[in-house]
């Protein structure tokens, strides 16, 4: 899950992601399939923490720009 929030991949052979981050995000949900949950209607630990890393990755591609202006002007 980890290679997931970084990029690398597990496989050789690299996915190229799309450039909407919304877009993107969307693509990952869609390939990881349905999200398992509890009774409670929780999500399952290892599905939740998936969840969990497709947001964040696609989070951080989403704002990078306005972080990089953001610490230009804290300059």
């Amino acid at each position: 899950m980890l290679s997931y929030i970084f990029g690398t991949g597990t496989k050789d052979v690299k996915k190229i992601e799309n450039a909407d981050p919304e877009l993107a995000m969307r693509d990952a949900m869609d390939e990881h399939g349905d999200f398992k949950t509890e009774v409670d209607g929780s999500l399952l630990l290892e599905d939740y923490i998936m969840f969990r890393a497709i947001v964040l990755r696609q989070a951080c591609r989403l704002f990078e720009p306005m972080k990089e202006k953001l610490q230009v002007a804290k300059y």
